[in-house]
């Protein structure tokens, strides 16, 4: 049964190679999407403690065997275990159907409803990331069940034999998509962010290669089909966005950095968007120890009520997004 606690103790016992780290920085570095500044409050509100014991503070020098402790309240952590579907399982994988609203892995604010808790808890087994999904990125999600089948699916990945194809539901400002439309996207990307650094990404230095069709337009709408060629962080969401068709309901790329900071810190902000951005991942293709695995996931029927009904009633961007719509 899933757990039912609203707080976890997290420890991270310090490395060599973390030696002389600021107690609020080694935080920050090892907790994914937790500011310093996060840390700090934290550690000012008596959430963090040290062994052996010293009193702490954010500018507190770490030393290799230190262990810190930090206590998390997990508010709005809810599993959605119900929601997962398993598509197939074999001796070195699962694939899963994953949904929208479900992390992969634990972050800052979740640890319960992650996929990796859910192999955990409801399939007693330990899971091993090949890839990621956003946790508003619905659909097929692989995962493998020992270090060397992880080592050798990355393997794939990294060589482009492996195919994933995306379905996205994109805002098409000034009539850019039309149908049978091919455009590949060639924008290098990097880390991009201000109000959340290690977040945001934008135009870098990294290679990044995104093809686009698009197979229909209705509105101000197109439904587009996505593959990537590379894998950086949010590479089709920002993709799109740099190029003037961010996808509809993404909270940092078309709100922008200061809309989204608002939501993760649940103030009440005004929202112009469906709950999630509409972003699919439909298909799975690759060869594995000689058989061809080839796998389909059903678009969920939201892309296609916001799609068909042009249901938003405000389409206005952020600031950030309006410099990118063309």
């Amino acid at each position: 049964m899933p757990e039912s606690s609203d707080k976890r103790i997290r420890q991270y016992t310090v490395q060599i190679n973390e030696d002389g780290m600021r107690l609020d920085e080694f935080l920050a570095y090892k907790i994914a999407r937790f500011s310093r500044s996060r840390a700090q409050s934290c550690i000012r509100a008596g959430g963090v403690s040290i062994e052996p014991f010293r009193a702490p503070k954010p500018a507190l020098k770490l030393h290799p065997g230190d262990i810190v402790s930090i206590a998390q309240t997990m508010s709005g952590d809810v599993p959605m275990y119900d929601d997962v579907q398993l598509i197939d399982e074999t001796d070195d994988f699962w694939v899963f159907d994953k949904p929208a609203g479900m992390a992969v892995h634990p972050t800052a604010n979740i640890y319960h409803n992650t996929l990796t808790r859910y192999v955990e808890t409801q399939r007693g087994a330990q899971a091993y990331v090949v890839h990621r999904l956003d946790k508003e990125t619905s659909g097929i999600l692989l995962m493998a069940k020992t270090p060397e089948v992880s080592k050798a699916l990355d393997r794939l990945f990294l060589s482009h034999e492996l195919e994933k194809k995306y379905e996205a539901v994109v805002y098409n400002a000034g009539g850019r998509f039309f149908p049978g439309a091919h455009e590949t996207i060639d924008i290098p990307l990097g880390f991009a962010g201000f109000e959340l650094p290690k977040i945001t990404m934008g135009i870098g230095a990294l290679e990044a290669h995104t093809e686009v069709d698009c197979s229909e337009i209705h509105g101000d709408f197109a439904r587009c089909q996505v593959r990537i060629h590379s894998g950086r962080q949010h590479q089709i969401r920002v993709h799109l966005a740099l190029t003037g068709t961010p996808i509809l309901g993404d909270k940092l790329y078309l709100f922008g950095e200061k809309f989204y900071k608002d939501w993760l810190d649940r103030k009440d902000v005004p929202i112009f968007s469906p709950p999630r951005h509409l972003l699919h991942a439909c298909n799975l293709a690759f060869e594995w120890r000689g058989k061809n695995y080839r796998y389909q996931s059903p678009i969920p029927q939201i892309m296609e009520e916001i799609y068909r009904g042009q249901t938003i009633p405000s389409m206005f961007p952020t600031e950030y997004a309006q410099l990118f719509l063309k």
